[in-house]
């Protein structure tokens, strides 16, 4: 905390708020002073910062319309703004490296001379960044002929008496500065967020408290500096002698006791060892004229700030900036109040908070009467259509009870209608509101509408129709960005909205919402829909400059959002007595594998530990090791299936993986998944997590399933109808990705083979190996090729999953460009045309950014060309499966089916029929199913629907 007399470095005056509790307690009684905790000092490693900015950011390519890279300063600012807000420092400066030789470079030419230099587009916004952090009034402190790192040393023994030091860094080496008074915090693995390093988590993190840290760098070396080590000294075995002789100096006087070959290493490594020492030592008493006065901002110039922010069309930062730093933007800026959203190449990362209260101009109104229900009823009915949104008890849609609906008709303005009051309760009200709810006239706008279509169903209420979903909307014009609401409205209307967890607490302090006081409920209830409205304005207007995008969000997002919902509530039902059996039996089969890797390795050990496995394979068995992580050996599953060609306990350990994956995710979570108020298995449908635009569905997953092991297929068993008597049928597309590239690339012989309904993989046999007789094998590798050939594959990859020489790879994937020109000059135009345009279309027009395609980085440029050969593909087949479910689902309402769609995995269809109804829904779905490719663009190419019935899926499949 703060003095009394005292304020943080950006805390507003005593007559505005409270102080805010501090996010780092200190609890050591030691650091308190005259009854109150020391200060805080924040020191900012500057540079490590904004490499990091940079490097985070660098896929997103944030630039201003002139192309001017923006990408670091946003990141850079994002960082800062969230130290400034969540940790109040009394005391902040940012540190950077001075541009001169500093004294390690004359003590050691060759320090840092394998670094290449920074990237230009980093370079290029070094100037702003400094610029933006004047224009906040934060110290900036740079001395000629010194690192930051030994600025922010010195600076922090200098004060580290009166202050608590916070050091900002992801740099491992400032580690050796840490002690009781002074931590680190070190950007997390997300953007904005940091973890508090103190001297445990440094000896656990490197195996050596920070008094340690010094030594253990002398004998590691830093590569990243240039700076040499003894040889064949890692971490690991630095830290354990460090461990055992506490320090250099013990471990050179116990020589004699150590390995022959450590023996050496050291033994060569003494003369160099105190320069090496030098180098890693970070200076602490350097003549630094700092006070720490000095360290506290002065006040920010807003003029120059929102200037700055304007010209790199930093909207969201500029927003954020008025709230953080508690000022007012000049009278001319526009920078902050201009909420249109900047285009996909500029957008402003949405991890970054809005500053503005969402409810800030808004009106919002607590209904709690049957006086103001009746009145606002009345409104509802009369509006074209307006936006919704529930609270409730519980994320459980089956569980949750209702404690109020919002709605906003208009922008600004929204009503809370409250169910914790005598006057309206939940059943009555919710009664009332039906006709209007179900009202096929009356548009419905919302934040992830599936969810409250969902809880109102309980209600007996089928909400709809669903006019427009912001998050839905969001996935279209971004899929590779956040879609929650909170993000929204940051990125597109500069607001910060109210967080759910700030309403009810967290952890053992959380309160049931209806402890929640009546009018905070409203507001908050009030802010969702109202917020959900106004990004409806905004996200409409960018697709209505887009109108392919607009066309996928009409014809199939949004309609589909009812679908979902319905079979989300309808569920599956499982046969838990086949599981229980099917575990006996991989239990069995485990125990099986178990004593065979241990036969084979000679040492019983722990199978599940990847460090003890790593031991038995490349240190007991030494077997090469094809990669290290910072814990030890990788023995992932690529590194395994590498090893099966030279030993065949590898090949036991993939089985032995893949047993206990399915045995914990399917076989012994299904029965425990079962819902005990329907008895069913309701899997939740994810409409806008994957970048293709295909669905995927967690709790269970279902995708994941696999289809061609026997284990899988006995997991499809355990999948059976709900009402006795009933089936199970399968609609599957028939090699709908290979249709779909045929009808892309155009290519004669492709579509040919198609229409003449041939086996495509066995035509494509005839042609690669040039003959008439095609056997097992000869398929089997060229459906390696037909499918790998939409994935970009090259000939290592070929030659790994065919088991053959790259040469013979290179030789088959040759031939097929040979007789398939089509198939490669459509996949390279298309690569073509993304890198000019920066993203990639289905034929629907859904579009995945794919910024990464023009990157210096080899490696990172092909990845980008393999994502933009397959999403074309990949997306227009989710595109195809969502418009037939769609459709279908019209139909079986439409048809009085009673039949159901189950569920949807990959390009099947699972539905549960009465017999008499089979041949009616097989001829039913099968037709809508061929339609909806014909609606999604493939036309020249035949579709085919494989279906199937069965007693279970596996049957049906």
């Amino acid at each position: 905390m703060t003095s009394d007399n005292q304020m943080g470095l950006f805390d507003a005056p005593a007559t505005e708020t409270q102080p805010q509790p501090d996010p780092v307690p200190d609890k050591n009684p030691d650091n308190a002073i005259q009854g109150r905790q020391k200060p805080g000092l924040f020191l900012l490693d500057g540079m490590a910062m904004v490499y990091r900015a940079f490097y985070a950011l660098q896929q997103a390519r944030m630039s201003t319309r002139d192309g001017a890279p923006t990408g670091a300063v946003f990141g850079f600012a994002s960082s800062l703004f969230r130290i400034i807000e969540e940790y109040r420092p009394d005391y902040l400066a940012v540190t950077f490296d001075s541009p001169e030789k500093t004294f390690r470079h004359e003590k050691y030419e060759a320090y840092k001379a394998n670094r290449p230099a920074p990237p230009n587009d980093l370079i290029s916004q070094l100037g702003d960044i400094r610029e933006l952090i004047l224009a906040c009034g934060i110290p900036l402190v740079i001395m000629p002929g010194f690192e930051a790192d030994d600025l922010i040393g010195t600076a922090a023994r200098k004060f580290e008496e009166s202050c608590r030091v916070f050091i900002v860094t992801p740099d491992k080496d400032m580690s050796q500065l840490v002690h009781d008074g002074v931590r680190i915090l070190k950007p997390g693995k997300r953007q904005n967020e940091f973890e508090l390093v103190g001297s445990a988590e440094v000896a656990s993190q490197f195996g050596a408290p920070p008094e340690q840290f010094i030594d253990l760098l002398t004998l590691t070396g830093d590569t990243s500096d240039n700076i040499p080590g003894a040889k064949g000294i890692g971490p690991k075995t630095a830290s354990s002698l460090l461990e055992k002789y506490g320090s250099l100096e013990g471990i050179y006087a116990n020589l004699d006791k150590l390995t022959p070959k450590t023996r050496q290493s050291l033994e060569v490594f003494r003369e160099m060892m105190p320069l090496v020492r030098e180098l890693v030592t970070i200076r602490t008493n350097l003549d630094l004229p700092l006070t720490l006065e000095a360290l506290h901002a002065s006040k920010p110039d807003p003029e120059a700030l929102f200037a700055l922010l304007a010209r790199l069309e930093l909207k969201s930062i500029a927003a954020r900036a008025l709230a953080v730093l508690r000022i007012a933007a000049p009278a001319a800026s526009s920078a902050a109040s201009d909420a249109s959203a900047p285009t996909a190449a500029s957008a402003d990362d949405p991890g970054d908070p809005p500053l503005t209260p969402a409810g800030e101009g808004s009106e919002y109104h607590l209904v709690d009467t049957g006086e103001a229900f009746d009145t606002l009823l009345e409104k509802l009915e009369s509006s074209g259509g307006f936006a919704v949104d529930t609270e409730t008890t519980s994320l459980d849609t089956f569980e949750a009870e209702l404690a109020g609906i919002s709605f906003s008709i208009k922008p600004g303005e929204a009503f809370f209608v409250y169910f914790g009051t005598p006057g309206l309760d939940a059943k009555t009200t919710v009664a009332r509101l039906k006709p209007l709810l179900e009202n096929p006239a009356i548009g419905k706008t919302g934040q992830n509408l599936k969810y409250d279509i969902l809880v109102l169903k309980k209600y007996g209420v089928e909400l709809a129709p669903v006019e427009f979903d912001t998050m839905l909307a969001s996935y279209v014009l971004d899929p590779e960005a956040r879609h929650n609401l909170d993000d929204l409205a940051a990125l597109h209307l500069g607001r910060q909205t109210v967080k759910y967890s700030e309403l009810v607490g967290t952890g053992k302090a959380a309160i049931g919402i209806f402890e929640v006081e009546p009018q905070k409920l409203s507001d908050y209830g009030c802010q969702d829909a109202d917020i959900a409205l106004k990004l409806r304005h905004a996200l409409e207007e960018r697709l209505e400059k887009n109108p392919e995008l607009l066309d996928v969000c009409r014809q199939l997002e949004f309609p589909l959002v009812s679908v979902l919902a319905r079979m989300e509530h309808e569920g599956v039902s499982i046969d838990t007595a086949h599981l229980a059996t099917l575990a006996v039996k991989v239990n069995e089969e485990l125990v099986g594998l178990t004593e065979r890797i241990y036969e084979a390795t000679g040492e019983t050990f722990n199978i599940d530990s990847p460090k003890q496995l790593g031991h038995i394979l490349f240190d007991v068995l030494k077997l090469p090791a094809r990669k290290a992580t910072k814990t030890g050996y990788s023995t992932n599953v690529q590194v395994l299936e590498e090893l099966a060609l030279l030993h065949p306990v590898a090949s036991d350990l993939l089985e032995y993986r893949s047993l206990q994956k399915l045995k914990g995710t399917y076989i012994e979570a299904l029965p425990k998944m079962i819902n005990p108020l329907t008895g069913r298995v309701h899997t939740s449908f994810n409409q806008s997590i994957t970048a293709t635009g295909r669905l995927s569905s967690s709790n269970p997953n279902l995708q994941n399933i696999p289809i061609r092991t026997e284990l899988g297929k006995e997991i499809r068993r355990a999948f059976i109808p709900s009402s006795p008597g009933n089936l199970l049928l399968s609609a599957d597309y028939s090699q709908i990705e290979l249709r779909i590239a045929a009808e892309l690339s155009g290519d004669p012989m492709l579509i040919e083979a198609f229409r003449n309904r041939e086996d495509i993989h066995a035509a494509t046999a005839r042609v690669i190996f040039d003959t008439a007789e095609v056997t097992p094998d000869m398929r089997r590798k060229a459906k390696e090729v037909n499918f790998g050939v939409l994935y970009g594959i090259q000939p290592f990859g070929l030659a790994q999953r065919l088991g053959i020489t790259q040469k013979e790879a290179k030789e088959i994937i040759d031939t097929y460009m040979a007789k398939y020109p089509g198939m490669f000059s459509s996949l390279q135009a298309t690569i073509e045309e993304a890198r000019k345009r920066g993203y990639v279309t289905t034929l629907m027009g859904r579009r995945r950014y794919v910024p990464d395609l023009n990157s210096p980085n080899a490696n990172i440029r092909k990845a980008a060309e393999r994502v933009t050969m397959n999403t074309p593909i990949q997306g227009a087949a989710a595109d195809i499966i969502k418009y037939a479910m769609r459709s279908v689902s019209r139909e079986l309402k439409s048809g009085e089916f009673r039949s159901v769609m189950l569920l949807q995995v990959h390009d099947e269809l699972l539905f549960e029929t009465p017999p008499a109804e089979e041949a009616r829904l097989r001829e039913m779905v099968e037709r809508n199913m061929v339609e909806a490719a014909a609606k999604c663009g493939v036309k020249s190419v035949p579709v085919e629907v494989e279906t199937g019935a069965g007693k279970n899926w596996l049957e049906a499949h």
